[in-house]
């Protein structure tokens, strides 16, 4: 696994993704001293969206194997990941909202902000080390 072929903007995203894998197994709600964790809701959701992230980023961008360059379909997909990854955060927001949601939002945003970056910044050549 070479880390190095990763883009700032890969890095971004997958720091982001790994924040929301962890983030579903946290409290997303706290009322009263009774907390409910993310996998006992949405956060099944964004687990799912978070792992199929960084399989999908392990494999187009050369992160095991040979060196490769995403294609524009894949980093449409991871867009549209965490997009939705965000929106979920967002939806379920509320007065009770505890620690893994937040990370669950933040999250997504940072991760949308990777990817939107990564899907316009113009595409570089990958070095072959």
């Amino acid at each position: 696994m070479n880390l190095g072929r990763l883009t700032v903007p890969q890095r971004i995203s997958a720091v982001a993704m790994l924040v929301v894998a962890l983030a579903a197994f946290l409290p997303w709600v706290s009322l009263f001293g009774i907390s409910a964790i993310g996998l006992e809701g949405d956060g099944v959701i964004t687990l799912v969206l978070a792992l199929a992230g960084l399989f999908t980023l392990a494999l187009t961008s050369g992160l095991v194997g040979p060196a490769r360059r995403p294609g524009r379909a894949a980093n449409i997909a991871l867009l549209v990941m965490a997009g939705v990854t965000a929106l979920i955060g967002l939806v379920d927001m509320n007065g009770a909202a505890a620690i893994g949601l937040y990370l669950t939002l933040f999250a997504g945003i940072a991760w949308t902000v990777g990817a939107i970056w990564q899907l316009v910044a113009p595409q570089q050549a990958t070095t072959l080390i």
